[in-house]
């Protein structure tokens, strides 16, 4: 059970070389000794700080408004301001049309007397 974790610990440490050549003259350019242990830390890295820069920008931009249920305070704030706007404009337009009724009934002489707030007076 030893021999493996072994294997696996000295295979990670075991050293390889990244050589770029130039094909037409096997110039090398550039070379750089890598070992797994540094691959995986330097993607690990990599990963960590791309969700970090991700993470940045959703919060601080106006991205985050695109994420269902970060709404913009304002906006409902807004929202309740529409709806009361809208109820007191529902109200309104109720109170005219018993108005208009009134004066039709009275116009047709069916005197029937309809209060704004939904009383009826019957007048014989």
């Amino acid at each position: 059970m030893k021999e493996p974790k072994k294997k696996l610990i000295h295979q990670l440490k075991n050293k390889f070389r990244l050589v770029i050549i130039n094909d037409g003259s096997f110039e090398e350019k550039f070379s750089y000794s890598l070992t797994p242990i540094n691959v995986f830390i330097g993607f690990s890295s990599f990963l960590v700080f791309f969700t970090i820069i991700i993470v940045a920008l959703i919060a601080k931009t106006p991205v985050r408004e695109f994420i269902p249920g970060n709404e913009n305070t304002n906006s409902k704030y807004e929202l309740i301001q529409l709806m009361n706007r809208t109820d007191s404009l529902e109200n309104a337009l109720n109170e005219k049309d018993a108005y208009y009724k009134n004066i039709l009934n009275i116009l047709n002489d069916q005197i029937e007397i309809t209060d704004t707030n939904a009383i009826t007076l019957k007048i014989k």
